[in-house]
């Protein structure tokens, strides 16, 4: 039944184009808009024809990846002035140190997933850019973070760059 109203439905459509009148390429201008008392100039107007609509083919040049900048990178509101022209890439690396020894290290980029022990032996579970990491004490994380120890269900994590203990409650093993 399905493959008879589908047979159907496809030689409807091929029939329709088949029998469909023909393009002349003819453009119809949109209908001006006339107020209903309008004074006979401004409907004299209305009848006259449009001019036809132009289209602004300007090409922008290409603009390198360095010069637009990071357009994810850290904002703030607070009272410090807006630079005046964004920072490149590689200016803004140099920079980045500086800015977080200001204001400390950023909170912790990494999720805590769980712990495996195995006589004595912990393995702790973090999820990290979407992938998975498993790190012991003593272990990094990732580049900026090192798991430096363990206690009463603290983890304390040490951040690379600005030497910072940072810590993370996980709570105590079952």
């Amino acid at each position: 039944m399905r493959k008879a109203v589908l047979g159907i439905a496809a030689a409807a459509t091929v029939l329709a184009a088949w029998f469909a009148p023909d393009d002349d390429g003819v453009v119809v201008a949109p209908a001006a808009a006339t107020p209903r008392e309008a004074p006979a100039s401004a409907l004299a107007a209305a009848e006259a024809p449009a001019a036809a609509p132009t289209v602004d083919l300007h090409i922008h040049a290409r603009v390198s990846d360095e010069e637009l900048g990071d357009a994810f990178a850290k904002q703030s509101w607070g009272g410090q002035a807006a630079p005046s022209a964004p920072l490149k890439p590689a200016e803004a690396r140099a920079a980045a140190p500086q800015a977080e020894a200001a204001s400390g290290p950023p909170p912790l980029p990494f999720q805590y997933l769980g712990r495996y022990s195995d006589d004595g032996n912990t393995a702790y579970f973090f999820q990290v850019d979407g992938q998975n990491v498993i790190a012991r004490p003593g272990e990094k994380i990732n580049d900026s973070y090192r798991l430096e120890r363990v206690s009463d269900g603290t983890l304390h994590v040490l951040y690379l760059p600005l030497n910072q203990p940072q810590t993370l409650v996980v709570g105590d093993a079952n």
